[in-house]
């Protein structure tokens, strides 16, 4: 069981407040920091090893922050580095589909399975605030990104179906179940429409 407390752990936490500071989330939901706490303790929770709880903590510092790859290295080693690295997303200005089909391929191609813990983790976290969202605001929560919903509900099914073709691991159980309610979530949604 990964101890919720070590110097490293500290750390990385406090590395990831400064990389995000009190920067918002997309469609204003929430602090970026707060979900990279959440992740890590969705990593904690499934007795995860300590890098990869701290490799969730940091898992979007590449991707939304100027943190640099060498810092991370030097704090927290190769290992954790390639975790973060496996997980981040191809830059913004490519486009969407383009952007996220990558990412699964990323996830196809990963030796860690500490990495696909954090992309499980990661895609827990943002379907249940997605689920959230969608059943506080309806379609003005859905406008706030940039895909369709139909496209950003296929895309999490590919997450989740690439993930439980390399690994099998009870946090996928986890995912399924936030997957499947943002799944109803969007049909609720439909039925209203």
């Amino acid at each position: 069981m990964t101890e919720l407390y070590s110097e490293r752990l500290e750390l990385a936490l406090t590395t990831a407040l400064e990389a995000h500071g009190l920067r918002r989330r997309k469609a204003g939901r929430g602090f970026e920091v707060s979900h990279v706490v959440s992740v890590a303790l969705i990593t904690a929770d499934f007795n995860l090893e300590e890098d990869t709880v701290i490799a969730a903590l940091l898992h979007d510092t590449l991707e939304d922050t100027d943190l640099a790859t060498d810092v991370i290295e030097s704090r927290f080693g190769v290992h954790v580095l390639e975790m973060v690295q496996d997980v981040t997303e191809p830059p913004k200005d490519i486009p969407w589909h383009d952007r996220k089909n990558r990412y699964i391929e990323q996830l196809r191609t990963t030796p860690r399975q500490g990495s696909l813990a954090v992309a499980s983790a990661d895609k827990i976290h943002n379907l249940s605030r997605m689920t959230a969202g969608i059943s506080d605001q309806g379609q003005s929560f859905i406008n706030a990104f940039t895909a369709g919903i139909t496209d950003m509900s296929r895309y999490h099914q590919n997450v989740h179906e690439t993930l439980s073709s390399r690994w099998n691991h009870t946090i996928l159980a986890a995912h399924r179940r936030e997957l499947d309610r943002f799944i109803g979530a969007i049909g609720q949604l439909s039925e209203t429409l």
